[in-house]
């Protein structure tokens, strides 16, 4: 297996097109009855695994971008006695800068089960290679493709944590100037990747689809 790994330390500054009213961090409450250490977000470049399973077939792995969050409850009111949360939802906010000079925003919400209180663990979505392509007309997966990173963690229905990378906390909820919001290009979560059984048990348990 074979997989290729270089972390972007830093996403370079967002393009002056985007433009985000100093009111949107007002808008972010979170709940009292909870609260959750975030990290800043991570990013890293990896290639399509190559898994030896007896048949082998040529093919020439291609570049997948992956942002992370490690998160850990930090204070939970009436916390369960098995230690653990049924669930709780991330949303995940993307901006990518298109080879057509637009700005694309893509959103995703991933609900994970069995969240330990007592312990970190990280939540990831991933960008595919030919999301990346169709996007931005290049085959490598760039820092510089990256606008904006941003995310809500809910529990219960409310907020009990945040991540923000590239602009002030709270952009997602506004309208970008010279961002168009679409549904076309996915988000992927782990499971829907070919590295979901890599890793397992760094990552927080994606809800398993009826």
């Amino acid at each position: 297996m074979m997989i290729r790994q270089r972390f972007f330390a830093n996403i370079l500054p967002l393009v002056c097109g985007l433009s985000l009213p100093i009111s949107a961090f007002g808008q972010l409450e979170l709940s009292k009855d909870a609260k959750f250490k975030v990290d800043d977000p991570k990013f890293t470049e990896l290639q399509s695994p190559e898994i030896q399973d007896g048949n082998a077939k040529s093919f020439k792995p291609k570049d997948w971008l992956e942002v992370e969050v490690k998160l850990q409850p930090d204070r939970i009111r009436n916390e369960p006695k098995d230690g653990y949360l049924d669930q709780i939802n991330v949303n995940w906010h993307v901006v990518v800068k298109g080879q057509d000079r637009k700005n694309y925003k893509i959103s995703k919400t991933v609900t994970y089960v069995n969240i330990p209180v007592d312990e970190p663990v990280y939540v990831s979505i991933y960008i595919s290679p030919n999301t990346l392509k169709r996007i931005t007309g290049s085959t490598k997966a760039s820092k510089s493709d990256l606008e904006a990173i941003g995310g809500e963690i809910e529990w219960g229905g409310k907020m009990v944590g945040f991540f923000t990378h590239g602009q002030k906390p709270g952009w997602w909820r506004e309208a970008l100037k010279g961002v168009e919001a679409t549904s076309k290009f996915p988000l992927l979560d782990k499971t829907q990747t070919p590295f979901a059984a890599l890793w397992y048990d760094r990552y927080a348990e994606v809800q398993p689809k009826n």
